[in-house]
C-alpha cells in the first residue's frame, strides 16, 4: 500500500467523516471501499468499440445479400 495526500473542500470532507464514523471504519477505510467500488463498476460498462478504421471500406451502400456475396467468395 502506497501513501499519497489529498485536498478536500471542508464540506465534503466532513461528510466522508460522518459516513465511514456511521459505518465504524476509517476515513481512509472508507476513501479506498468507495474509489474501488467506482473502479469496478467501470470495469463492469460494456466498452465502446472504435469502427471508425472501417467506415467507408465497402465503398457503397451495404445490404445482407451484398455482405453475404462477398464474405462466401
Amino acid at each position: 500500500m502506497q501513501r499519497t495526500q489529498i485536498y478536500f473542500e471542508e464540506t465534503m470532507l466532513e461528510e466522508m467523516k460522518q459516513k465511514a464514523k456511521a459505518l465504524g471504519i476509517s476515513l481512509s477505510a472508507y476513501i479506498r471501499e468507495v474509489l474501488q467500488k467506482d473502479l469496478e463498476e467501470e470495469k463492469r460498462k460494456p466498452q465502446k468499440l472504435d469502427l471508425s478504421e472501417f467506415a467507408g471500406m465497402w465503398g457503397e451502400d451495404i445490404t445482407l445479400e451484398e455482405i453475404r456475396k462477398r464474405a462466401w467468395r
